[in-house]
């Protein structure tokens, strides 16, 4: 498998765990609507509502989300910065996005990426 492949396949890893995160993390919040909803004129327990926003799915998918995320954009500028035909400034603003903008540096890589000869 090459670099631009397991680039690609982390990264679409990571849009997969965002968007189970974001599907999830909605679910706790109305969830804890929900709960406090149910007590009317009583106030929950806060070990309660924390409970239901942090439930399992919620941090597995933030855990997988995190290393996901961590991981291409290593992958990216680890790609970037052993590449030949890239000039030190240019792998600098490659480096500096994937550090600062990860997720929209990412999507303009893997577009730019072949017709830039930085995949082998």
């Amino acid at each position: 498998m090459t670099k631009y492949n397991t680039f690609l396949l982390v990264f679409i890893i990571s849009v997969i765990a965002m968007v189970a995160f974001l599907i999830f993390y909605f679910q706790a919040i109305l969830g804890v609507i929900r709960t406090v909803d149910d007590f009317r004129g009583d106030e929950p327990s806060p070990f309660l509502i924390l409970n239901t926003i942090f439930s399992p799915q919620v941090i597995i998918s933030a855990v997988v989300l995190g290393f996901s995320s961590l991981t291409y954009r290593i992958l990216g500028i680890l790609h970037v910065a052993k590449n030949k035909t890239a000039r030190d400034g240019e792998k600098a603003l490659w480096i500096v996005g994937f550090i600062l903008m990860g997720f929209i540096t990412a999507i303009v890589f893997l577009v730019m990426a072949k017709g830039r000869k930085f995949v082998e």
